[in-house]
Formats: C-alpha cells, structure tokens, sequence
C-alpha cells in the first residue's frame, strides 16, 4: 500500500514537473512578446522615483537610455544595473532640485567632514523631500549616513537601489504566478489533464506505476522530461488525458463536437464538479514552478528507491 501511495506521487509529480516546464516556456514566451519585464521595471523605477518629472528624467538620462534597446515593447529596459541607476541618480537629483527653486530653500547643518558633492546631493534630495517628492528623505539620510566620500555614496545608493528592487521584484513574481497558473488552466482544458483522474488511474493501474517510476530518477537528477513523450506513452497505457471524442482522426468537426456535447450532457453535476476540481489542481500544481516538482520529484525518488520499511513486532 505505502508502495503505490509513493508511486501515485511519483506519477503526479513527474507530471506536474513537465507541465511546468511546458507552461513556464509559454508563459516566457508570452512575457517576453508582451515586454512584461521591460513594463515592470519601468513601474518600479516610476514607483521609486516617486514622480513623473523625476522618473522622465531617469529613463532618459544616457546612464540608463543606452539600456533601452530599440523596436523592443513598450521603450524599457527588462533590466538597469544598479551602476547605471546611482550615475543618473547622482544627476537628476540636484538638477530637478534646480528646476524646482532651490536657491531659496535654507541651509540645514551637517555632519563634519562630508564631502562637498554628497552635501549638495543631500541638500537637494531633502528639498525635494520637503516639496513631496518621496524619495527625497530616504535618499537625504542615505548620503548624510554616508557622505565621507562620492565613492562611499555611490557603494550606499547601489545597496539601497539592489534592496529596494528586490523587495519590488516580489510583485513581478506573483504576477507571473498568477499568469502561469491561467496558462495552465488553459493547458490543462485543452489537453484534458484532470488531476483527480490522473490520480485514480495510477492508483489502479500498475502498468501506469511502472511507466513514471522507472525514469523519474533520472529525470529529476537531469532536471529535463519530453511532455509529449511521456503523455504519448501514457494514453497508451490507458492515462486518462485528452477526449476520446476528438481522438478519431476521420471524424468529422461537427460529428466530434456532437460526441464531446453528449459525453459532457451525461455526465451529473457531482462529476461535472469534480472535473472542474481536477483541473483547477493541475493548474495550481504548475504555478508552483518547475523547479519545485523537480526537487520534490527527487525527494519522492529517493524515497522510492531506498524501499518500504518492514514492520517489526515488539517484544513481548
């Protein structure tokens, strides 16, 4: 029994790793056609900055424009080294500081022995501050901590830029989780891959065990896996994946669509809610990610291979 349980997860891992390594392709594709990184970046620069003049400045400035490249979606740059952010930060600060009247904003003490440079930056970045521009202050207390010198301020604004984009680049991974789990929805209806079925199949069929148990150390040690090789073997084995009522290639389109109709009109709406449960699993499995599966496959691998336990009687 324990046997066939971890076969069952062995299977339904091996499956779900290679659905999302297929799914992760399609949605890479997919960003990178609809230039989702180069958007996203350019909302977390304009999120950093704070202010539309301030964020115009940036993306334009020749430390970060020579980044954009051309015919690309969207005019944005899907990465910016944080060399290239402190050059054009160290710019556009006093220079938008100028252009909004700083002349007549007061001296402010500070400490001894900063630079002249990193004082004038400080002195701006806290005008802007005081006129609601957000980054202002972070940037004013960044370089009065520390302005010994431009080189110290350059190492601390390159800090605070590589942990504030880290802290940003959460929002880009929940929405690309959110945009894998849709691609394998989709995936998973076209295809027909209903977890629960998957399951219940491998638990009866031995045939089925037999076929995912035998390369799943290898795959998860190699990290690679042929979807359709392995889908393709396992119809042939009797997993239930893709309709039948389209699987006749002589049948007709509307013959097929009246087969797939009828088959769906039989079917009662206890089973209908558990092909939809079916399917919602298999695309949660695959916004996990590939990686996931392939480390939990290895895991389930191991397992497998170094065999069942056997129970031993106490003594009396």
């Amino acid at each position: 029994m324990m046997l066939t349980l971890i076969d069952v997860m062995l299977g339904l891992t091996l499956l779900f790793a290679g659905l999302s390594v297929f799914c992760s392709s399609l949605v890479e594709a997919l960003s990178a056609w609809l230039g989702l990184r180069g958007r996203y970046l350019r909302e977390s620069l304009f999120h950093l900055m704070g202010e539309e003049s301030l964020y115009r400045r940036l993306i334009h400035h020749p430390a970060v424009a020579n980044t954009v490249r051309a015919g690309k979606r969207h005019g944005a740059p899907s990465y910016l080294a944080s060399e290239r952010f402190v050059a054009a930060v160290l710019d556009i600060i006093p220079s938008r500081a100028q252009a909004m009247g700083i002349s007549g904003f007061p001296e402010r003490p500070v400490p001894a022995g900063l630079d002249p440079i990193v004082a004038e930056f400080a002195r701006s970045a806290q005008f802007l501050g005081e006129c609601g521009i957000a980054v202002g202050e972070p940037l004013a207390r960044l370089a009065l901590r520390n302005g010994k010198s431009l080189d110290d301020l350059r190492k601390a604004l390159a800090e605070w830029f590589d942990s504030q984009m880290d802290r940003i680049g959460g929002w880009y991974k929940r929405h690309i989780q959110r945009l894998l789990f849709g691609v394998g929805l989709v995936v998973a209806l076209v295809m027909n891959i209903d977890t629960l079925q998957v399951a219940r199949a491998l638990a009866s069929e031995p045939a089925l065990r037999t076929l995912v148990s035998a390369p799943a150390t290898r795959v998860a040690s190699e990290r690679e896996i042929e979807l359709a090789a392995l889908l393709e073997a396992g119809r042939d084995r009797g997993l239930p994946i893709g309709y039948n009522c389209l699987s006749e290639p002589d049948r007709g389109v509307e013959e097929s669509i009246r087969l797939c109709t009828k088959q769906f009109q039989r079917g009662s709406w206890l089973e209908h809610l558990l092909k939809l449960a079916g399917l919602l699993l298999t695309a949660l499995s695959v916004s996990f990610g590939a990686p996931f599966w392939f480390d939990l496959l290895l895991k389930v691998a191991n397992l497998r291979s170094s065999g069942t336990p056997v129970a031993t009687k106490k003594p009396a």
